[in-house]
């Protein structure tokens, strides 16, 4: 079993968590902010068999896109920015009450 923490742009969060789920995948949703851009995030936590793993990636991959910053001053040039950062982590067990 794994736990995947999945970060997307706040504009690609809707439609991945509402994939996610009707794929039937328990999601946790967690606003964050990135580092370099200094913009809006959604951190997505859900917990995933080892036989998931790949479905749910190519979900993230089809409800994501690629995004180009435009550069913040006339010196620095365009930013391509990731679709997702998905973090797998071993996890022992997951426990729902």
């Amino acid at each position: 079993m794994k736990l995947t923490l999945t970060i997307v742009r706040d504009d690609d969060a809707d439609k991945t968590v509402d994939a996610l789920v009707s794929n039937g995948f328990y999601v946790t949703r967690l606003a964050s902010t990135g580092g370099f851009l200094r913009k809006g995030n959604t951190v997505l936590l859900s917990g995933v068999e080892d036989e998931q793993l790949n479905q749910m990636v190519k979900i993230i991959r089809s409800q994501t896109e690629i995004h180009i910053q435009p550069p913040q001053s006339p010196l620095l040039q365009e930013t391509v920015v990731n679709r997702a950062v998905v973090f797998v982590l071993g996890m022992e067990q997951l426990i729902k009450l």
